[in-house]
């Protein structure tokens, strides 16, 4: 869910999201009432989106699919099913000319990454599947007329690392792929080489950009607005498809929708929504905060916009505005991730005290009737594990349906 959250919304996922991904009931978790490109398309006149993956979406956007078909991520044993309930429903997809918009959630390279590592050896033919799947994509966009204006945007919403598993910081787990694919492409690249060399070592093989990105630029290429919580940048790659001065307009629509973002963060600070003061250009020579610098980059900006007796220098402003963007970028995540970490650990050693209290406190009791006991003790150590494997936590209700089945059926048997 935080990762599905960056890409529709723009915006940073926080702790608070970690935890409404696990209340699957909750619906605090869905992000239907967020502002995001699905929502935005779909209120363009005629717009129609339809889904067929991964059931997270689904209860993410539970109103939002004219047509959908959800598979279960829980059964990570399931490589070929769980891909296949996707790809069956392609053909008619692309043959179709009733949707705006298509979103295909495959997670076969996910469970098998999950299951025996990405060197398995279902890992390269799992991924020749997907190639495949790209390669029928990419010929209809060339071949029905109802496509040609269509883009196909393949990306994963994370990676993994030497073991398969993903949520940490590693860079194999936090370097997934990103590819814009488009016949109309052609008009401003030419291509890159592939395969490539990593530029920097790891996995820096061409342009990085952050998830975030995803947002304002699917929001730029679909004629849209940008979500309202957006802290993601245009693809500056993608900018060729307009004029400097329509980069510009587009850069300045961004910018304008991450200050006001900004501005809730720094209410105190002035923007320059009125006449340059001199105390602000004395901020600019002496930064002396996060919000301070991000005024005065904007300062600069309307500067740049309104010069005087001078020739506006469109390029220049497109730097400018740039800069502004991924420092308030930079600035806005760092804010939303900032943590105590010192409560943080008093937090979780006030837990584990309140744990084992408990333990010691109800131990006698439970010895009373030592079957129970038993049950009790293993039960609650089977959970406190599952807690460490993220499938199992989106998934809690199955553990205790297996519990409470288990439980029945061994009273039954007692009887």
């Amino acid at each position: 869910m935080p990762r599905i959250k960056a890409i529709t919304t723009g915006s940073t996922p926080s702790f608070l999201d970690v935890i409404l991904n696990f209340a699957e009931g909750d619906k605090s978790s869905s992000l239907e009432s967020q502002d995001t490109w699905l929502g935005q398309l779909k209120a363009k006149r005629g717009g129609r989106l339809v889904f067929y993956g991964d059931d997270t979406w689904l209860k993410l956007f539970p109103s939002t699919f004219a047509r959908a078909d959800g598979t279960s991520s829980f059964f990570v044993s399931d490589f070929t099913e769980v891909d296949f309930n996707v790809t069956r429903n392609v053909p008619a997809a692309l043959d179709q000319n009733d949707w705006t918009g298509m979103i295909l959630h495959y997670l076969g390279l996910d469970h098998i990454g999950h299951k025996s590592g990405p060197t398995s050896p279902h890992m390269i033919p799992k991924q020749a599947e997907m190639d495949d799947i790209v390669r029928r994509i990419y010929r209809a966009l060339e071949s029905k007329s109802h496509l040609q204006s269509t883009l196909l945007v393949l990306c994963g919403d994370h990676g993994m690392n030497d073991a398969g598993n993903h949520g940490g910081s590693a860079e194999g787990e936090t370097s997934p792929a990103l590819v814009f694919i488009s016949p109309k492409l052609r008009s401003i690249s030419q291509g890159v080489e592939c395969p490539t060399a990593p530029l920097s070592g790891g996995l820096g093989f061409y342009t990085k950009v952050e998830q975030s990105d995803v947002a304002p630029t699917l929001a730029g290429l679909l004629g849209v607005p940008v979500p309202r919580n957006n802290l993601g940048v245009f693809i500056p790659d993608l900018l060729r498809f307009w004029t400097q001065g329509d980069s510009v307009r587009l850069l300045k629509q961004n910018a304008g929708q991450v200050l006001g973002v900004v501005k809730e963060t720094f209410p105190t600070l002035s923007f320059g929504d009125g006449p340059q003061s001199e105390a602000q250009s004395e901020a600019c020579a002496d930064i002396t905060s996060d919000g301070t610098r991000l005024a005065c980059l904007w300062s600069g900006i309307r500067n740049l916009g309104n010069p005087k007796g001078q020739q506006r220098n469109e390029q220049i402003e497109q730097a400018a505005l740039h800069t502004f963007l991924t420092q308030a970028q930079m600035i806005m995540s760092n804010t939303a991730s900032n943590y105590s970490i010192g409560k943080l650990y008093a937090g979780t050693a006030i837990a584990a005290l309140v744990t084992l209290w408990t333990f010691f406190r109800s131990f006698p009791v439970l010895m009373l009737k030592p079957t129970f006991g038993v049950w009790f003790l293993l039960v609650t150590l089977i959970y406190g594990v599952t807690m460490f494997a993220s499938s199992y936590v989106e998934e809690e209700h199955q553990y205790w349906y297996l519990v409470a089945s288990t439980w029945l059926g061994w009273l039954a048997m007692k009887q």
